[in-house]
């Protein structure tokens, strides 16, 4: 920053206050450190009396017979994740189109209750396999 001096002893009353002094004051950095030095009364015992949120449950749509997407989006809609699926003729083929590929099994197993979040295995066939 740049601070620009009068040329005259007159002019001294006027002069404002350094910048330094001006800037230290105002800088948001400051004002942030302060704010954050210690929590306010009402946030340190909204922490103490909240009580850590329980695990859902969730019970495990059946997807067997579904063509691949649809068994992914119903697996997803109750809250699990969905982990790559297996091949069921053993040749690692991968899935590319979903609902070219029809689930011939799950794990978990349809109607069993499992934490929100839990992953399942579909093994997948083409529909045009055998």
């Amino acid at each position: 920053m740049l601070a620009i001096a009068a040329c005259g002893d007159s002019d001294k009353a006027a002069e404002p206050a350094p910048l330094a002094t001006t800037m230290a004051a105002t800088t948001p950095s400051a004002a942030i450190a302060s704010s954050e030095a210690a929590p306010t009364k009402s946030t340190a015992s909204k922490d103490a009396t909240q009580a850590p949120p329980k695990a859902a449950k969730v019970e495990v749509p059946r997807g067997v017979g579904l063509d691949y997407q649809s068994a992914q989006d119903l697996w997803r809609a109750a809250g699990l994740h969905v982990a790559p699926a297996k091949d069921a003729t053993g040749a690692n083929r991968i899935p590319v189109i979903d609902s070219n590929w029809i689930v011939v099994s799950q794990d978990p197993k349809a109607g069993s209750t499992v934490a929100a979040g839990s992953f399942i295995t579909a093994t997948v066939k083409k529909d045009s396999d055998d």
